[in-house]
Parts: structure tokens; C-alpha cells; sequence
């Protein structure tokens, strides 16, 4: 048998596997944000202030990076963020089920509503914030756990934060999320069809094979 079929075959099915495994179960899609007062996105290095485009906000928050979304609205109209993990399902299991993490300064105060089907939502959870708490950040993120067990929802795709409680103001203000992360979840990911199964027998075969003739 060719040794060059061989690792091809072999790195087709770990290049299955890995992908499988490794699927990183954060919030990864903004459906709609709409920014309150000083809401925008800050790197670290550039203060993007008033930015509200899809992409950029999307960007910002696919995985913890240490780039916040400020939601804006700590006085008048609050910020708010609609997302949807698009790889799968966060379960209600044991213990907690979701994990936001703010990682600039201010520990501010937010209002989480989830959803199913990304129409009819629920609320969940409400953290009053505390503006005594300064040290929000990448190396020391504040983190707020939420279990979704009293709403009913065995499992949800979609979530909508609202800036509310205590939050600070001036830029970035209001509750800054860097991230959100499924801690009981479920992957939507494709079952292998025939052919790769097919594939993944043969890889098995070449293995044993390989392994006679060393011996």
C-alpha cells in the first residue's frame, strides 16, 4: 500500500478529528447591537469609539481575546448586544451553564434575556454591578457564571445582553464584554457521512499494517 495514500488517509482523519474536538464553544455571531451612550469597542491600543458595525463588533467578541464591546447606557438609553453560538446548543446541565467575561476595569452591571430560536426570549439573570470592583482585566478577568436552570429552557442558542444596575460612565461605558462561553454544550457538529467513515476504517487498516511490518 502506497505510504503516501497512507498519510494522506491518516491526516485526513485527524484534520476530522481535531476539528471535532477543538471547536471553541463561545458566542461567536451578533445578530443585532445597539449602543447606548460612550458604547464602542476598545483593543487596548485604539478606542473605537461609536463603532457599531456588525463585522467589527462580531470580531470583537468571537473569542477571549481581551477586546471588549462597551454597551453603553449608563444614563438613558442602555446598550444592548443579541448573539448566538452557531455551533451548537448550550445545555441545562449541572451547575453553571454560561460564563461572560469582562475583562476592563469597571465590573459593570448588565441584564442577560435567552432564547431558543432567537424570537421569544427570557430572562435569566441580572448582575447589579460593582463599581467598587476596578481590576476587570485579560490577565485577571471578572467573571459572572450563569445557570439557566430556573427559566424552563433545557437548551438555548441565542442570548441578549442589556446594560443595566451599576455601570461606569464616559468611554468605553457600561458593561464591557469581552466574551461569552458555553459551559454546558452541545455540538451541532456534522455527523461523518459513509465516505468518511469509510475513510477513518481504511486509516485504522494502514495502522495495523504499518505496524506488522515493523514487526
Amino acid at each position: 500500500m502506497n505510504k503516501n495514500f497512507l498519510s494522506f488517509c491518516l491526516a485526513a482523519v485527524l484534520g476530522i478529528s481535531s476539528a471535532m474536538l477543538h471547536a471553541l464553544p463561545f458566542a461567536d455571531s451578533v445578530i443585532s447591537f445597539n449602543g447606548g451612550a460612550g458604547f464602542g469597542i476598545d483593543d487596548g491600543i485604539i478606542d473605537g469609539e461609536g463603532i457599531d458595525d456588525l463585522q467589527a463588533v462580531t470580531a470583537a467578541i468571537k473569542a477571549l481575546d481581551g477586546t471588549i464591546v462597551a454597551l453603553g447606557g449608563a444614563t438613558g438609553t442602555p446598550g444592548t448586544i443579541t448573539m448566538r453560538f452557531s455551533s451548537g446548543e448550550v445545555l441545562d446541565g449541572a451547575g453553571p451553564d454560561l460564563r461572560f467575561y469582562d475583562t476592563f476595569s469597571f465590573l459593570d452591571g448588565f441584564s442577560l434575556d435567552i432564547s431558543a430560536n432567537g424570537s421569544s426570549f427570557i430572562h435569566a439573570f441580572s448582575l447589579a454591578g460593582d463599581l467598587l470592583n476596578f481590576s476587570c482585566s485579560p490577565a485577571f478577568p471578572c467573571i459572572t457564571n450563569v445557570d439557566i436552570s430556573g427559566t424552563g429552557l433545557s437548551e438555548i442558542s441565542y442570548l441578549r445582553l442589556t446594560a443595566s444596575g451599576n455601570s461606569g460612565q464616559g468611554f468605553p461605558e457600561a458593561y464591557t464584554l469581552d466574551a461569552v462561553e458555553a459551559l454546558n454544550f452541545r455540538s451541532s457538529a456534522v455527523v461523518p457521512e459513509p465516505g468518511i467513515l469509510a475513510l477513518i476504517g481504511l486509516a485504522a487498516t494502514a495502522l495495523v499494517a504499518i505496524r506488522r511490518r515493523k514487526y
